[in-house]
């Protein structure tokens, strides 16, 4: 951190399976059960996710699922949902981003998150690992292990201690030897030629990696590739976590599936739709200048808006005025596919607006 000598405090949260954790979170009856995505069992495909009961078959990924279903005959088959986990990737975004403005996600099933305090009011970096991982679990239904650490490469390894569903954290100062016994194989994007040569050479771990003659590895793999290797293995030398730009809007949406739903329930998704989206604004310092909400039925799409001079101060100001924006547009009895809440105008927080303004737009069909 520029201007400061406090270590960075990095989350690195382990969604492995991802498929398998959202199917389960679509089924949660799923859980507990060898589960295979990729296809039917008398398919021609190849498994693209396996659970770890399905892994403790020996089933792999990038096997053929016939040979999957020799090796786990009572094994559940999924063909996998690809709208359904894009969607639900953009939604763990979403909640990572109401936490830190800091955001890096490699793949699908993993993502760092910068939680170095470096804002007025920033959780405790461990408060805020805590609530990560309860909101993954409440929101979406999806278990997750994480690790806490100064680094990306002291998070990974701590997170895959953490497993499964725990939370691992590497105390300021004891990230060298935490790391040194692990294998070099940890090391990210280490290609399988160049563990080869470092194994060969005796540097089976990240502390022989580290401790090594800099002049040895550097006849090895090149003097640049040696001090690389050298840093990381210390867990040291990493680019920053960049942090994202300020959005110009924002907006949650729930799907509605479940056609018996109540005015009441529709009216506190809403709320909670409200809410979510003002807490994706706090890392960036912003409050909303104008809410949206949208509700979808089958052949048309119901609107209306307010806008705010100052802008809402509080998620419990916006949840309050979108239930409000909101009352008019949801009838059960005519059916609502879709609830979304948009913050728009956003701005540096002003005093508080009132609760009920007056609704300068209504919208109609479209």
């Amino acid at each position: 951190m520029k201007g400061t000598d406090r270590p960075r405090s990095i989350l690195h949260v382990d969604l492995d399976p991802f498929f398998v954790s959202v199917e389960r979170s679509l089924d949660p009856g799923l859980r507990d059960h060898p589960v295979i995505v990729g296809g039917t069992p008398d398919g021609q495909g190849r498994v693209a996710a396996v659970s770890s009961e399905a892994r403790a078959a020996g089933v792999t990924v990038g096997q053929p699922l016939a040979a999957a279903r020799r090796l786990c005959p009572q094994g559940i088959f999924r063909s996998g949902d690809l709208e359904a986990y894009a969607r639900t990737s953009q939604e763990i975004t979403n909640l990572l981003l109401a936490v830190s403005r800091r955001v890096e996600r490699p793949s699908a099933d993993e993502a760092y998150v910068d939680l170095t305090r470096d804002t007025p009011g920033a959780l405790q970096p461990v408060v805020a690992a805590e609530v990560i991982k309860d909101e993954l679990q409440r929101r979406l239904g999806l278990d997750a292990s994480l690790g806490v650490a100064s680094s990306r490469l002291a998070a990974r390894v701590a997170s895959s201690w953490a497993r499964p569903r725990g939370l691992l954290v590497v105390l300021p100062g004891y990230e060298t030897s935490f790391l040194a016994g692990k294998p070099v194989s940890f090391l990210p994007d280490l290609p399988p030629h160049l563990r080869a040569v470092l194994e060969s050479k005796g540097m089976d771990t990240l502390g022989q990696l580290a401790a090594a003659d800099p002049t040895q590895l550097a006849t090895l793999v090149g003097p640049t590739a040696a001090e690389r290797l050298q840093e990381a293995a210390r867990g040291q030398g990493e680019a920053p976590i960049p942090a994202a730009a300020a959005p110009s809007w924002l907006q949650e949406e729930a799907v509605i599936r479940d056609r018996r739903n109540d005015r009441a329930t529709l009216a506190s998704i809403v709320e909670s739709l409200a809410g979510r989206a003002f807490r994706r604004l706090r890392p960036f310092g912003l409050t909303p200048g104008a809410l949206t909400v949208e509700v979808e039925r089958q052949a048309t799409t119901l609107r209306r808006d307010e806008a705010f001079d100052p802008g809402l101060g509080t998620e419990e100001a916006a949840a309050a005025v979108a239930r409000t924006l909101a009352q008019p547009l949801i009838e059960p009895a005519l059916g609502v596919r879709t609830l979304r809440v948009r913050l728009s105008r956003l701005q540096r927080p002003g005093a508080q607006a009132s609760l009920f303004p007056r609704v300068q737009g209504s919208g109609g069909g479209r």
